[in-house]
């Protein structure tokens, strides 16, 4: 029966997404309803009702207007499929996929995803506030990242080169988070949950808006024993507790929000730490060891000023930032280790940075059809990346360094005709450590007839080598530095065709093609050690495919389907972790009125297939399936839900990076969690 139902969705998911079933031929075989179109007038139809997205261009505009391929994600979704971090988001986001290693998640995009790459090319904002550190440029979208998911009202999912307006790491895209307003809480509420592996999860948030001003706090916590049992056959040896890691997938974190504005002014501070154990022992430690884990500590303040300046709107921001990394490695006495050393002991990175910058910008309508923006940014920031072995007298290597960093960037808008719009940016950034960029993007946006939008886009952007990538080493010398490491580069064209019927209905169809010149990655070199160079050229191409609709009864549906040809040119090769086809099914459905919904998602991700260790693997195709029902409005003041993540317990595995022994790392079957929110 589970094998015919497992089918049955499979079947159901492949007809949704019209014809997806290429993309896995490797895999084993209420209430009042929807309106329906057929009745429904041409005014009815073109009547739009588009998003609003800011990150776009950095300033208000609607998404038919905007010169990328955007998708708005609203706090709605987030209770509605029971999205419990920002990497569930993503995965069910159009072109995205993730990878999980049991310590942090991973980003792919269009069929990009690089070993060593800790998320250095999506840039990650929370109201504007660049989220990627210093030392990796990580975006944390895992438990590490900065906020807990119900303080946002929506997140912009901008796809396509934004180092025009951005600089580095806008290099696939921007991914623009949003809190919620004062407004939007207007008083207290107070959140519980509970699930599978011993999850537990609680927070507390205050909102309170006045005239001229509002103010909001929040303070969540989050703790989870994760999976207690995981067999890992690398390490099946009664040596090794054969290969059960046990109790070393506990997860816990705490965060703090808080921002409060005053006329023109805003005033922002959040704070995340983490602690997460790691059970595949990888970089070659000792297995099953509880002393291996990671502590990930991110913060900032931001005083923001926004300002409508005589029909100039702007804008200037001052901040300040931390991060630390605290990684402790429990490693077995070696022979190349001091006599003194114990049987076994703890290697530690403990890395800090601190930085502080300002940015500015101003936007104005010159002319009737023209729009100027312009701005500049500076970041001044000093890093520690210190790695020791703990025992007295041990060995250390210390590395630290300041870095400075300047950027300007312009662009115009320029409406030709009442359906014709250019918009061309530009942005220089001057770095430090290897001097200038210069980042283009030019887009031409055509509304023949309202409810259908051509975008044809074609812009360049840019990652610059991060610190740990320039000077990293440990006591062992297993790395070297390369500090001539310059800034990877990628080319891209993109032809977008939206069409829209009324408040409805919403398709969109992507053709883009990207070229990558630079790339870092990790090199063996003949002395043992690795480094990171430039070494790679890749070329990709590919299609995306979505049909969205949102019906007033609250019926809402999404299915997307992408395809990318991602290829090594250097080595002429099919690109290492890059699946040709990913297809996505989104249903929500109101169950009892609007007062109880169900939430179901499909996600199918094709084959990956890399190089591990010299030996060719793979990570086979796989569907899986989560539901989700909520419940809002049954009790005033109450919001509750209830969701199934891998509904069918399918067993699905995630490529391991090379510093695991593993070539595949396991992923969880069936789990659970309720949660309830009281508003008071």
């Amino acid at each position: 029966m589970r094998k015919c139902i497992s089918h049955l969705v499979t079947g159901v998911f492949l007809l949704a997404t019209l014809g997806a079933h290429f993309a896995f031929a490797q895999e084993e075989g209420g209430e009042s309803p929807a309106p329906d179109l057929g009745e429904m007038d041409l005014e009815q139809l073109t009547s739009l009702k588009v998003e609003k997205v800011y990150g776009v261009s950095k300033f208000e505009q609607v998404v038919t207007e905007a010169p990328a391929s955007v998708s708005v994600i609203t706090a709605d979704e987030i209770r509605h499929y029971g999205w419990r971090t920002l990497a569930d988001v993503l995965r069910s986001s159009r072109g995205f996929f993730t990878s999980y290693d049991r310590n942090y998640s991973y980003i792919g995009m269009r069929g990009f995803n690089r070993p060593g790459d800790y998320n250095t090319r999506v840039l990650l904002l929370v109201d504007g506030h660049r989220i990627n550190d210093v030392i990796y440029e990580t975006a944390a979208i895992g438990t590490e990242f900065i906020l807990d998911l119900a303080l946002i009202d929506r997140i912009e999912i901008i796809r396509g080169p934004s180092s025009s307006l951005y600089g580095a790491g806008a290099f696939f895209g921007v991914i623009n988070v949003i809190t919620r307003s004062a407004r939007q809480i207007e008083g207290a509420e107070v959140a519980a949950s509970a699930g599978s592996q011993h999850t537990g999860a609680g927070r507390l948030t205050y909102g309170k808006s006045f005239d001229g001003g509002e103010f909001v706090a929040s303070g969540s916590t989050y703790k989870s024993r994760g999976n207690a049992s995981l067999f890992y056959p690398q390490f099946d040896d009664p040596a090794t507790n054969n290969g059960i890691a046990s109790d070393m997938d506990r997860d816990r974190n705490y965060s703090l929000f808080a921002s409060g504005r005053l006329q023109d002014f805003t005033l922002t501070g959040a704070l995340v730490s983490r602690d997460k154990r790691v059970p595949t022992a990888s970089f070659d430690t000792i297995f099953n060891d509880p002393r291996t884990h990671s502590i990930d500590r991110r913060g900032y303040l931001d005083l923001r000023y926004d300002k409508a300046l005589e029909g100039t709107g702007v804008t200037a921001r001052v901040f300040y930032d931390e991060y630390r990394y605290k990684g402790d490695f429990a490693y077995e006495k070696g022979p190349d280790d001091p006599g003194f050393y114990p049987a076994s002991y703890v290697n530690r990175d403990d890395h800090l940075a601190r930085w502080w910058g300002a940015e500015a910008q101003a936007s104005r309508q010159i002319l009737p059809r023209l729009q100027l923006t312009a701005g500049t940014s500076f970041r001044d920031s000093f890093q520690k990346l210190p790695n020791y072995d703990a025992v007295p007298q041990g060995r250390r290597l210390d590395n630290n360094r300041s870095d400075l960093f300047w950027g300007v960037f312009g662009q115009g808008e320029l409406r030709l005709f009442e359906q014709l719009i250019v918009n061309v940016g530009l942005r220089h950034d001057n770095y430090q450590t290897f001097g200038g960029v210069t980042s283009p993007r030019v887009a031409v946006i055509y509304t023949p007839v309202e409810g259908s939008v051509f975008k044809y886009i074609q812009g360049k952007a840019f990652r610059a080598p991060n610190a740990y990538e320039l000077r990293y080493n440990d006591v062992f010398d297993s790395n070297a530095a390369n500090p001539g490491l310059r800034p990877e580069t990628v080319r891209t064209s993109e032809l977008i065709y939206e069409q829209y019927l009324g408040d409805v209905l919403r398709t969109s169809l992507s053709l883009f093609q990207n070229k990558i010149d630079n790339l870092i990655s990790y090199q063996d070199l003949p002395s043992g050690q690795v480094s990171f160079g430039n070494a790679d050229r890749v070329k990709a191409v590919g299609g995306e495919f979505e049909v969205e609709g949102q019906w007033s009864s609250g019926y809402a549906a999404r299915t997307s389907y992408s395809f990318v040809s991602a290829r090594d040119e250097g080595k002429d090769q099919r690109l290492d972790y890059s699946p040709r086809h990913l297809a996505k099914l989104n249903l929500t459905a109101p169950l009892y009125r609007k007062e109880l919904f169900a939430g179901l998602e499909l996600q199918g991700t094709a084959r990956r297939e890399f190089s591990h260790e010299g030996v060719q693997a793979a990570a086979p195709g796989y569907l899986i399936a989560n539901a989700t029902l909520f419940s809002t409005g049954f009790v005033p003041w109450l919001d509750a839900s209830f969701s199934i993540y891998n509904l069918f317990d399918r067993r699905y595995d995630d490529p391991a990076t090379t510093d695991h022994r593993q070539s595949v790392i396991a992923q969880d079957g069936r789990t659970f969690r309720v949660q309830a929110t009281c508003r008071f």
